[in-house]
């Protein structure tokens, strides 16, 4: 199964079209600057959503030929997340609110690795951005 499947089994599952949301790109890894970890990014001011197609997840969507509920709908909820940055700016809180809600929506378990491993990155995300208050320059 292609990448460009994976992204229609994930906009499926939201129930939007790929002209209902900010322009997404797929991208094999993410570049230089950019965190090795991350899932999705987008770049301030490109108004552009780029999925990476070598993560865990999006990996296990395409191998399971977007049978892997939770894997799709982690998918789905990355669209949501960065889709809340581009219309918002770069609030993480607020991203991961939108993912998790949206998770909530589309019925992922409270307390299954999905649901709990977003709540632990958000966390891990404020934490950082927490203890870099007022630290001038890159934390």
């Amino acid at each position: 199964m292609s990448p460009a499947l994976v992204l229609v089994c994930a906009l499926e599952l939201l129930g939007r079209s790929v002209a209902s949301l900010p322009p997404i790109e797929l991208v094999a890894d993410a570049p230089p600057g950019v965190a090795a970890n991350v899932d999705a990014f987008f770049r301030a001011g490109s108004g552009v959503i780029s999925l990476v197609t070598s993560t865990e997840t999006f990996e296990e969507a395409r191998r399971s030929e977007c049978r892997a509920y939770d894997a799709v709908a982690k998918v789905a909820s990355i669209i949501a997340h960065e889709e809340w940055h581009v219309l918002h700016g770069g609030d993480e809180r607020g991203a991961y609110e939108a993912q998790l809600a949206t998770l909530v929506r589309l019925d992922v378990s409270l307390s299954g690795r999905v649901f709990q491993g977003v709540i632990r990155s958000m966390q891990v995300v404020l934490d950082s951005q927490h203890s870099c208050a007022g630290v001038p320059g890159p934390c």
